[in-house]
Protein backbone atom coordinates (compact mmCIF):
# COMPACT_ATOMS: atom_id res chain seq x y z
CA UNK A 1 0.00 0.00 0.00
CA UNK A 2 1.38 3.40 -0.97
CA UNK A 3 0.07 6.75 0.26
CA UNK A 4 1.31 10.35 -0.15
CA UNK A 5 0.89 13.71 1.53
CA UNK A 6 0.49 16.76 -0.66
CA UNK A 7 -0.11 20.36 0.31
CA UNK A 8 -2.64 22.01 -1.99
CA UNK A 9 -3.22 25.75 -1.98
CA UNK A 10 -6.92 25.52 -2.88
CA UNK A 11 -9.65 27.05 -0.75
CA UNK A 12 -11.94 24.53 0.93
CA UNK A 13 -15.51 25.34 1.79
CA UNK A 14 -16.64 22.18 3.54
CA UNK A 15 -15.19 19.10 5.18
CA UNK A 16 -13.04 16.72 3.25
CA UNK A 17 -15.47 13.83 3.35
CA UNK A 18 -18.72 15.37 2.15
CA UNK A 19 -20.91 18.39 2.99
CA UNK A 20 -22.37 18.61 6.50
CA UNK A 21 -26.08 18.75 7.21
CA UNK A 22 -27.35 22.35 7.22
CA UNK A 23 -27.53 23.80 10.76
CA UNK A 24 -30.89 24.84 12.23
CA UNK A 25 -32.02 28.32 11.23
CA UNK A 26 -31.16 31.02 13.77
CA UNK A 27 -28.52 28.91 15.52
CA UNK A 28 -24.93 30.02 16.08
CA UNK A 29 -23.84 27.35 13.62
CA UNK A 30 -26.10 28.91 10.98
CA UNK A 31 -24.59 32.34 11.68
CA UNK A 32 -21.10 30.92 11.40
CA UNK A 33 -22.04 29.23 8.14
CA UNK A 34 -23.31 32.54 6.78
CA UNK A 35 -20.00 34.25 7.60
CA UNK A 36 -17.37 34.59 4.87
CA UNK A 37 -15.48 31.35 4.28
CA UNK A 38 -11.75 31.58 4.97
CA UNK A 39 -9.54 29.77 2.49
CA UNK A 40 -7.74 26.82 4.06
CA UNK A 41 -4.83 24.77 2.87
CA UNK A 42 -5.67 21.23 1.86
CA UNK A 43 -3.41 18.34 2.79
CA UNK A 44 -3.83 15.02 1.02
CA UNK A 45 -2.33 11.67 2.00
CA UNK A 46 -0.32 10.49 -0.99
CA UNK A 47 2.64 8.49 0.15
CA UNK A 48 3.52 6.42 3.22
CA UNK A 49 5.60 3.26 2.65
CA UNK A 50 5.26 0.25 4.95
CA UNK A 51 7.92 -2.34 5.74
CA UNK A 52 7.69 -5.47 7.82
CA UNK A 53 4.63 -7.22 9.20
CA UNK A 54 2.06 -4.44 9.07
CA UNK A 55 -1.47 -5.71 8.51
CA UNK A 56 -3.86 -3.98 6.14
CA UNK A 57 -6.07 -2.79 9.01
CA UNK A 58 -3.00 -1.37 10.77
CA UNK A 59 -2.01 0.49 7.62
CA UNK A 60 -5.43 2.11 7.49
CA UNK A 61 -5.04 3.05 11.16
CA UNK A 62 -1.66 4.68 10.48
CA UNK A 63 -3.12 6.59 7.55
CA UNK A 64 -5.92 7.85 9.77
CA UNK A 65 -3.44 8.95 12.44
CA UNK A 66 -1.50 10.93 9.84
CA UNK A 67 -4.69 12.75 8.93
CA UNK A 68 -5.45 13.47 12.59
CA UNK A 69 -1.92 14.72 13.30
CA UNK A 70 -1.84 17.08 10.36
CA UNK A 71 -5.33 18.48 10.92
CA UNK A 72 -5.41 22.12 12.07
CA UNK A 73 -7.52 25.22 11.63
CA UNK A 74 -5.65 26.31 8.50
CA UNK A 75 -5.27 22.80 7.02
CA UNK A 76 -7.98 20.62 5.53
CA UNK A 77 -6.88 16.99 5.36
CA UNK A 78 -8.36 14.42 3.02
CA UNK A 79 -7.33 10.91 2.04
CA UNK A 80 -6.32 9.79 -1.24
CA UNK A 81 -8.30 8.27 -4.06
CA UNK A 82 -8.62 11.51 -6.02
CA UNK A 83 -4.96 12.36 -5.56
CA UNK A 84 -3.80 8.83 -6.37
CA UNK A 85 -5.90 8.80 -9.53
CA UNK A 86 -4.49 12.15 -10.62
CA UNK A 87 -0.92 10.94 -10.17
CA UNK A 88 -1.71 7.68 -11.97
CA UNK A 89 -3.14 9.65 -14.91
CA UNK A 90 -0.13 11.97 -15.13
CA UNK A 91 2.70 11.07 -17.53
CA UNK A 92 5.99 9.78 -16.17
CA UNK A 93 4.69 7.20 -13.63
CA UNK A 94 4.55 9.82 -10.89
CA UNK A 95 2.60 7.53 -8.59
CA UNK A 96 5.81 5.60 -7.87
CA UNK A 97 8.00 8.66 -7.32
CA UNK A 98 10.52 8.10 -4.52
CA UNK A 99 13.22 10.77 -4.83
CA UNK A 100 13.91 14.47 -5.26
CA UNK A 101 14.41 14.07 -8.99
CA UNK A 102 10.70 13.51 -9.64
CA UNK A 103 9.12 15.34 -6.70
CA UNK A 104 8.92 18.65 -8.62
CA UNK A 105 6.98 16.88 -11.39
CA UNK A 106 4.60 15.43 -8.78
CA UNK A 107 4.07 18.87 -7.28
CA UNK A 108 3.48 20.36 -10.71
CA UNK A 109 0.99 17.66 -11.67
CA UNK A 110 -0.95 18.31 -8.48
CA UNK A 111 -0.47 22.11 -8.60
CA UNK A 112 0.96 22.14 -5.06
CA UNK A 113 3.94 23.63 -3.27
CA UNK A 114 4.81 21.07 -0.60
CA UNK A 115 4.83 17.26 -0.42
CA UNK A 116 4.95 14.95 2.59
CA UNK A 117 6.42 11.45 2.34
CA UNK A 118 6.36 8.88 5.16
CA UNK A 119 7.71 5.48 6.15
CA UNK A 120 6.66 2.92 8.77
CA UNK A 121 9.03 0.00 9.44
CA UNK A 122 8.00 -2.85 11.81
CA UNK A 123 10.27 -5.52 13.26
CA UNK A 124 9.25 -7.76 16.16
CA UNK A 125 6.66 -5.19 17.31
CA UNK A 126 9.22 -2.40 17.22
CA UNK A 127 8.11 0.47 14.99
CA UNK A 128 10.21 3.17 13.36
CA UNK A 129 8.15 6.02 11.96
CA UNK A 130 9.39 8.93 9.86
CA UNK A 131 7.70 11.76 7.97
CA UNK A 132 9.38 14.26 5.64
CA UNK A 133 8.23 17.67 4.45
CA UNK A 134 9.44 18.26 0.89
CA UNK A 135 9.73 21.44 -1.13
CA UNK A 136 7.81 20.59 -4.27
CA UNK A 137 9.73 23.17 -6.25
CA UNK A 138 13.20 21.76 -5.68
CA UNK A 139 12.50 18.26 -4.40
CA UNK A 140 14.57 18.97 -1.28
CA UNK A 141 13.56 17.90 2.23
CA UNK A 142 12.85 20.93 4.45
CA UNK A 143 11.53 19.16 7.52
CA UNK A 144 11.79 15.68 9.08
CA UNK A 145 10.29 14.03 12.15
CA UNK A 146 11.03 10.54 13.46
CA UNK A 147 9.40 8.51 16.20
CA UNK A 148 10.25 5.06 17.63
CA UNK A 149 7.94 2.73 19.51
CA UNK A 150 9.50 -0.36 21.14
CA UNK A 151 7.42 -3.44 21.93
CA UNK A 152 4.26 -1.61 20.98
CA UNK A 153 0.82 -2.59 19.91
CA UNK A 154 -0.72 -1.18 16.79
CA UNK A 155 -2.68 1.44 18.73
CA UNK A 156 0.45 2.70 20.51
CA UNK A 157 2.34 2.85 17.24
CA UNK A 158 -0.59 4.72 15.71
CA UNK A 159 -0.31 7.34 18.46
CA UNK A 160 3.36 7.74 17.64
CA UNK A 161 2.40 8.30 13.99
CA UNK A 162 -0.07 11.00 15.05
CA UNK A 163 2.66 12.60 17.18
CA UNK A 164 5.10 12.64 14.26
CA UNK A 165 2.44 14.14 11.97
CA UNK A 166 1.59 16.78 14.56
CA UNK A 167 5.25 17.79 14.86
CA UNK A 168 5.52 17.98 11.08
CA UNK A 169 2.41 20.13 11.00
CA UNK A 170 4.16 22.59 13.29
CA UNK A 171 7.08 22.71 10.88
CA UNK A 172 4.69 23.23 7.98
CA UNK A 173 2.97 26.09 9.78
CA UNK A 174 6.34 27.71 10.48
CA UNK A 175 7.44 27.35 6.87
CA UNK A 176 4.28 28.94 5.50
CA UNK A 177 4.92 31.99 7.72
CA UNK A 178 8.60 32.34 6.82
CA UNK A 179 9.54 34.83 4.06
CA UNK A 180 11.37 33.60 1.00
CA UNK A 181 15.04 34.59 0.66
CA UNK A 182 16.08 35.62 -2.84
CA UNK A 183 19.64 36.18 -4.03
CA UNK A 184 19.69 38.03 -7.36
CA UNK A 185 22.89 38.23 -9.39
CA UNK A 186 23.30 39.75 -12.83
CA UNK A 187 25.73 39.84 -15.70
CA UNK A 188 27.05 42.51 -15.75
CA UNK A 189 27.05 43.03 -11.97
CA UNK A 190 25.99 46.35 -10.51
CA UNK A 191 22.70 46.59 -12.41
CA UNK A 192 20.02 48.72 -10.76
CA UNK A 193 17.15 46.53 -9.59
CA UNK A 194 13.53 47.43 -8.87
CA UNK A 195 11.28 44.96 -7.03
CA UNK A 196 7.54 45.46 -7.33
CA UNK A 197 8.07 49.07 -8.39
CA UNK A 198 10.38 50.01 -5.50
CA UNK A 199 14.16 50.54 -6.00
CA UNK A 200 16.10 47.76 -4.23
CA UNK A 201 19.73 48.77 -4.91
CA UNK A 202 22.22 47.15 -7.25
CA UNK A 203 23.02 43.52 -7.98
CA UNK A 204 24.02 41.28 -6.37
CA UNK A 205 21.35 41.60 -3.66
CA UNK A 206 20.07 39.30 -0.94
CA UNK A 207 16.45 40.03 0.01
CA UNK A 208 13.54 38.43 1.82
CA UNK A 209 10.27 38.36 -0.13
CA UNK A 210 6.85 37.38 1.08
CA UNK A 211 5.31 34.39 -0.64
CA UNK A 212 3.65 35.18 -3.95
CA UNK A 213 4.40 36.68 -7.36
CA UNK A 214 6.95 39.51 -7.64
CA UNK A 215 8.18 41.59 -10.56
CA UNK A 216 11.90 42.28 -10.97
CA UNK A 217 13.25 45.02 -13.25
CA UNK A 218 16.98 45.38 -14.01
CA UNK A 219 18.69 48.21 -15.86
CA UNK A 220 22.32 49.02 -16.66
CA UNK A 221 23.95 51.55 -19.03
CA UNK A 222 24.54 50.03 -22.44
CA UNK A 223 22.23 47.06 -21.81
CA UNK A 224 18.65 46.31 -22.69
CA UNK A 225 16.37 46.57 -19.61
CA UNK A 226 15.35 43.19 -18.24
CA UNK A 227 12.03 42.29 -16.62
CA UNK A 228 11.35 39.02 -14.88
CA UNK A 229 8.38 37.70 -12.89
CA UNK A 230 9.24 35.29 -10.08
CA UNK A 231 7.17 33.31 -7.60
CA UNK A 232 8.45 33.33 -4.04
CA UNK A 233 7.63 30.25 -1.98
CA UNK A 234 7.45 30.83 1.76
CA UNK A 235 10.45 29.39 3.57
CA UNK A 236 12.32 28.56 0.36
CA UNK A 237 15.69 30.12 -0.51
CA UNK A 238 16.43 30.71 -4.18
CA UNK A 239 19.20 32.28 -6.27
CA UNK A 240 18.63 33.93 -9.64
CA UNK A 241 21.40 34.53 -12.17
CA UNK A 242 20.18 36.94 -14.85
CA UNK A 243 22.14 37.85 -17.98
CA UNK A 244 21.38 41.16 -19.65
CA UNK A 245 21.68 41.78 -23.39
CA UNK A 246 24.09 44.48 -24.54
CA UNK A 247 22.49 47.17 -26.69
CA UNK A 248 23.80 47.57 -30.24
CA UNK A 249 26.14 50.52 -30.83
CA UNK A 250 24.20 53.69 -31.69
CA UNK A 251 27.00 55.60 -33.42
CA UNK A 252 25.51 57.76 -36.25
CA UNK A 253 27.59 56.17 -39.00
CA UNK A 254 25.67 57.70 -41.90
CA UNK A 255 25.77 61.31 -40.67
CA UNK A 256 29.34 60.99 -39.48
CA UNK A 257 30.33 59.47 -42.83
CA UNK A 258 28.90 62.34 -44.87
CA UNK A 259 30.44 64.88 -42.49
CA UNK A 260 33.84 63.18 -42.77
CA UNK A 261 33.59 63.19 -46.56
CA UNK A 262 32.79 66.90 -46.52
CA UNK A 263 35.68 67.71 -44.19
CA UNK A 264 38.00 65.53 -46.26
CA UNK A 265 36.97 67.31 -49.45
CA UNK A 266 37.56 70.74 -47.90
CA UNK A 267 40.97 69.62 -46.62
CA UNK A 268 41.89 68.26 -50.04
CA UNK A 269 40.88 71.50 -51.77
CA UNK A 270 42.78 73.53 -49.19
CA UNK A 271 45.84 71.30 -49.63
CA UNK A 272 45.74 71.67 -53.41
CA UNK A 273 45.47 75.44 -53.08
CA UNK A 274 48.38 75.51 -50.61
CA UNK A 275 50.54 73.57 -53.05
CA UNK A 276 49.52 75.78 -55.94
CA UNK A 277 50.56 79.00 -54.16
CA UNK A 278 53.81 77.62 -52.79
CA UNK A 279 56.69 79.90 -53.92
CA UNK A 280 54.46 82.87 -54.71
CA UNK A 281 55.68 86.28 -53.57
CA UNK A 282 54.27 87.88 -50.49
CA UNK A 283 53.15 91.48 -50.87
CA UNK A 284 55.65 94.05 -49.64
CA UNK A 285 56.30 97.83 -49.63
CA UNK A 286 57.73 99.36 -52.80
CA UNK A 287 61.03 100.24 -51.16
CA UNK A 288 61.59 96.55 -50.41
CA UNK A 289 61.25 95.41 -54.01
CA UNK A 290 64.37 94.56 -56.03
CA UNK A 291 65.38 95.97 -59.39
CA UNK A 292 62.94 93.68 -61.18
CA UNK A 293 60.11 94.69 -58.87
CA UNK A 294 59.94 91.39 -56.95
CA UNK A 295 59.36 91.13 -53.22
CA UNK A 296 62.02 89.24 -51.29
CA UNK A 297 59.64 86.99 -49.28
CA UNK A 298 58.00 83.95 -50.89
CA UNK A 299 55.16 81.73 -49.70
CA UNK A 300 56.27 78.40 -48.16
CA UNK A 301 53.10 76.29 -48.12
CA UNK A 302 54.29 72.99 -49.56
CA UNK A 303 54.41 71.24 -46.19
CA UNK A 304 51.02 72.65 -45.24
CA UNK A 305 49.53 71.53 -48.55
CA UNK A 306 50.91 68.03 -48.23
CA UNK A 307 49.60 67.79 -44.66
CA UNK A 308 46.13 68.99 -45.66
CA UNK A 309 45.99 66.56 -48.57
CA UNK A 310 47.00 63.70 -46.26
CA UNK A 311 44.42 64.67 -43.67
CA UNK A 312 41.76 65.14 -46.33
CA UNK A 313 42.45 61.75 -47.89
CA UNK A 314 42.39 59.97 -44.54
CA UNK A 315 39.22 61.74 -43.44
CA UNK A 316 37.45 61.02 -46.73
CA UNK A 317 38.48 57.36 -46.49
CA UNK A 318 37.15 57.15 -42.93
CA UNK A 319 33.90 58.77 -44.03
CA UNK A 320 33.57 56.25 -46.81
CA UNK A 321 34.12 53.40 -44.39
CA UNK A 322 31.44 54.75 -42.05
CA UNK A 323 29.01 55.05 -44.92
CA UNK A 324 29.87 51.50 -45.95
CA UNK A 325 28.96 50.31 -42.46
CA UNK A 326 25.75 52.35 -42.59
CA UNK A 327 24.91 50.88 -46.00
CA UNK A 328 25.13 54.14 -47.94
CA UNK A 329 26.25 54.57 -51.54
CA UNK A 330 28.03 57.91 -51.91
CA UNK A 331 29.73 58.98 -55.10
CA UNK A 332 32.45 61.50 -55.70
CA UNK A 333 33.32 63.23 -58.92
CA UNK A 334 31.64 65.17 -61.67
CA UNK A 335 29.68 64.03 -64.65
CA UNK A 336 32.43 64.67 -67.19
CA UNK A 337 35.17 62.45 -68.49
CA UNK A 338 37.50 61.20 -65.74
CA UNK A 339 34.87 61.41 -63.08
CA UNK A 340 34.07 58.01 -61.72
CA UNK A 341 31.01 56.93 -59.86
CA UNK A 342 32.00 54.81 -56.86
CA UNK A 343 29.79 52.96 -54.50
CA UNK A 344 31.10 52.33 -51.05
CA UNK A 345 31.39 48.66 -51.94
CA UNK A 346 33.84 49.78 -54.66
CA UNK A 347 35.37 52.32 -52.26
CA UNK A 348 37.35 54.53 -54.66
CA UNK A 349 37.64 58.30 -54.42
CA UNK A 350 38.88 60.20 -57.48
CA UNK A 351 40.76 63.47 -57.00
CA UNK A 352 41.55 65.59 -60.02
CA UNK A 353 44.09 68.36 -60.29
CA UNK A 354 47.61 69.25 -61.29
CA UNK A 355 50.40 69.52 -58.73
Amino acid sequence: MTLVLVLLADPVVGPAYGPPAPPPAGSRAAEAAAAPVVARLRVAVVRVDFEGNVAEAARELFAGRVVEGLAAAQFEVFAGAAVSQKLAAAPGRLSICRDGGCYPAVAEALAVTYLVAGRVAESSKNYEISLELINGRTGGVIGTNRERCEICGVEEAGEKMALAASALRGRLEAVTRTPSRFIVRSKPPGAAIVIDGAPAGHTPIDRELVGGIHKLELSAPGYDPLERTVTAVSGVDEALDLEMVRLPMKFPFRRAGWAALAVGAVALIAGIWALSVDGDELACASELRDDRGHCPNLRSTRALGATLIGIGGATATLGGAWLYIAGGTPWVGGTGEGAERATLRGARVMVGGRF
